[in-house]
């Protein structure tokens, strides 16, 4: 059985995690089988948004600690930045992707839903890094910050708690909370409200977002030149004067 469901509707990926029995814990084989689905999603010109979730009961536990061999334990052999990494940034994923969460968010699972542009949570969502619980350094430290305040990211860090999904929306984390029934068709609608968007400026601002991190104003801005110079110049662009001008949807060509 794949450990990863890996569907195609439209202009919208629908990637789930499937593991269920185990509450969608990240193996090495899961996270392979991620790691090709990031590159064809990457890779398909047809594809504009990803939608990932998890079956069964949680979005993801973290990482499966009973098939985690330490005595021999590498740095390449990390889930999260080691070879056949999970995390579709260490793919150049310049498409935006949407996380729809419930229950654990964990370890792991807290990254790859970060990983994510927009994550919408169920009332019952938990977001926490229990990794000190077992002696296990979370691998992300270095970024955590980037997405939480940092008495926040400490408490999360080195007591090994967790925050609910309401807790998590108050500081940003996640962009809407929704009753279980509703997540998917909400996560379906918002990706469906993006791929009404330009791919093509939607793609160039994604990349601008992540890589100018940590640049100087003069290197953003040069970074920024190369990207959207291309977009003012292309067919699409066109496309989308011409229908604004008409009243009517523009029909994206990526070209």
């Amino acid at each position: 059985m794949s450990e990863v469901i890996y569907e195609k509707h439209g202009h919208i990926a629908h990637i789930k995690l499937n593991r269920p029995e185990r509450l969608n814990a990240l193996s090495r084989s899961l996270a392979k089988e991620l790691a090709r689905t990031w590159i064809d999603f990457r890779d398909d010109s047809d594809l504009w948004v990803a939608v990932l979730s998890g079956m069964g009961k949680s979005f993801c536990s973290g990482a499966d600690i009973e098939g985690l061999e330490t005595k021999t334990w590498e740095f390449r052999q990390s889930l999260i930045f080691g070879d056949d990494s999970l995390s579709p940034n260490t793919y150049k994923v310049w498409k935006p992707i949407i996380a729809a969460v419930h229950r654990h968010v964990y370890g792991g699972g807290m990254w790859l839903a970060l990983e994510c542009d927009i994550r919408i949570a169920t009332p019952d969502a938990l977001f926490g890094l229990p990794e000190a619980k077992v002696n296990i350094p979370v691998m992300f430290t270095a970024f955590i910050s980037r997405f939480l305040p940092q008495g926040i990211a400490a408490e999360l860090l080195f007591r090994g708690n967790s925050i609910d999904a309401n807790r998590a929306y108050e500081l940003g984390l996640i962009n809407k909370i929704v009753e279980k029934e509703e997540l998917m068709s909400t996560a379906v609608a918002w990706a469906e409200e993006l791929c009404d968007n330009g791919p093509l400026s939607v793609k160039a601002m994604k990349e601008i977002f992540y890589r100018t991190r940590g640049m100087d104003h003069a290197g953003a801005l040069a970074l920024t030149e190369h990207l959207v110079t291309p977009v003012f110049r292309s067919g699409d662009f066109q496309e989308a004067k011409k229908a604004f001008k008409e009243k009517r949807k523009p029909q994206w060509t990526l070209r």
